[in-house]
This record gives C-alpha cells, structure tokens and sequence, in this order.
C-alpha cells in the first residue's frame, strides 16, 4: 500500500447523537467538551488501524460544527436543573449508588484531518462502517449510519456545513481581561454575564434593555487538562502499565460561528497540544474569523 503524506480531509455529516455528556467540566454544563471530539477522532483512528494491517492512518485534528442542540434541563425563572434519572431499586428495594451525568442531544458534523488513507472512497466506507458498529461521541449513541466522504479544504466545501456553527477558541478573550487585572475566572465571567438595563422612553414608559461585555455566541469550554501531581502507579488502575497523574480541567472562552464565514476547512481544526503539565486542545490564533 502506498501512505499518503499529505493531508486530506474527511466530512462526516450529521451525527444524530443521543445522550451524550453535557457535564463537560465540574463548573460548566453544556456542549461536550472539545477533547470528547478529538477523543473520537483519536479512538477512530486506533480502530482503523488495528483492522487494516499495515495502516498508518492518523487523525491529525478534527473540525466541530453544530447544526442542533438539546440540553436536557429544566428552566424555571432564572433556575436551570439539570434532568436527572432515577435507577432501579436493588434487592433490598433502595436504589442503587450511581452519580447520574448531565445529558444532551445533538446533532454535529465533524471535519477530519487525515493521513494515510491511499484507498479513495473505500477507506471512508470502511470508517463509516467503524462508526456505527464500535463507536459513541461524547457518551452518546449514533442514532444512524454516518456519511463519510472525502472532501476539498477550500471555501466551496463550507457550503457542505451550512446551516451550522463551529465552534472555534477565544481564549484571546480571556488574555485580554487578565492583562487588565481580572484573574481568568473573573474574565470568563466578565465576558459570559448579561446585563439588564431599563430607561425610560420620551412617553415615560420603561424600556429594558439587555448586553454582553463581547458581541457573538460566547459559550465556556473544557478544552484539556492541566496535571497537578507526578506521574505514578495508581492502584487498583485498570491498565497498570500505564502511570497515572491527577489532573484538573482547563476551561475557557469558544464562539460559535456561522461555517459560512471561514475561508476554508482547515480554519475549523482543533489539534492536541502537550506543554509541560498541559494537555490541551488549541486551535491556529490567526484564524481569519477573529481578525
């Protein structure tokens, strides 16, 4: 088989997902987190590659568009709780110990950075057929089979997208709160905060009206780790061959932001970055959506 240096790009349309986890961080519930969708990606390729003998596909990074959403929760007034399952009772007629999760539905069309693939539209079938017979997204089932077809990294291919919104990094948002004094929880809640204002109108009645600190659909997310022990065995681990460190999520700003608006595929992309105790997901800060 001949690999393929160069990368390619891979379009999976419309992922119908059920149930996936919405507890993306322990301060934040929402979308997944982004490294549920680089998880997949990276669980994609280690399937792929242990039925094709030989393979050295890669997923390099994967692009995350939403078309809809569906927080499973309950709003009244300004109260949101989350909807929560009972579980059966055991043997002695109690309930069973269980820390229930946050769920949602969704359905999303992931962008795929790929290497290796030499097979044309063959290998994207065989991807099609992992996904629905060994896969979730974010803990949630595929409701059905998934299109995968290769596809241009060009502006024309956005149209493929439309109507979505990708989700892309602001942590610039964030930098320039903490470079005016604010700590970085007081920037996420600076530029996440909606502010009620009424005035009074030439007729004396009162109009209210309502602002964020930053134009756009700002959200928080839970983009990586950052380790806060040494690496060491841990017992009773599931895989003992592999060290174990304590870590805590990494939140920041994202925007959702029309597919439209992009100038080609590869503005999408999240791709893994290791620094020292970081584990995270970035995107490129040139992105010509921001500028």
């Amino acid at each position: 088989m001949v690999i393929e240096s160069h990368k390619q790009y891979l379009l999976i349309s419309r992922l119908r997902v059920r149930g996936a986890n919405a507890l993306s961080s322990p301060l934040t519930f929402g979308f997944p987190a982004v490294t549920a969708f680089l998880g997949f990606g990276h669980a994609l390729q280690r399937h792929f590659n242990a039925s094709q003998r030989q393979s050295e596909f890669r997923v390099n990074g994967v692009g995350i568009v939403s078309h809809r959403f569906e927080m499973l929760d309950h709003q009244e007034g300004y109260n949101r709780t989350l909807q929560l399952t009972a579980n059966p009772l055991n043997a002695s007629g109690e309930r069973a110990s269980f820390i229930e999760e946050g769920r949602c539905h969704m359905t999303v069309s992931l962008v795929l950075e790929v290497q290796g693939l030499a097979d044309g539209q063959r290998d994207a079938n065989r991807i099609g057929a992992i996904i629905v017979s060994k896969m979730k997204l974010a803990g949630g089932d595929l409701l059905h089979p998934p299109s995968v077809e290769f596809i241009e990294d060009s502006r024309k291919s956005l149209r493929r997208l439309m109507p979505g919104y990708a989700l892309i990094e602001r942590r610039d948002l964030v930098a320039q709160s903490m470079q005016q004094g604010d700590d970085a929880l007081q920037a996420l809640h600076k530029h996440l905060q909606v502010k009620h204002q009424s005035t009074q109108n030439a007729n004396g009645e009162v109009v209210w009206a309502s602002s964020r600190r930053q134009a756009g659909w700002i959200i928080p997310i839970a983009t990586g780790f950052h380790a806060i022990s040494l690496a060491g065995k841990a017992v009773q681990a599931r895989d003992a061959s592999t060290l174990h460190r304590f870590a805590e999520s990494v939140i920041t700003l994202g925007e959702f932001v029309l597919a439209s608006r992009f100038e080609k595929l590869s503005d999408l992309i999240w791709r893994y970055q290791h620094d020292g105790d970081l584990y995270v997901c970035i995107q490129d800060s040139n992105n010509p959506v921001l500028s």
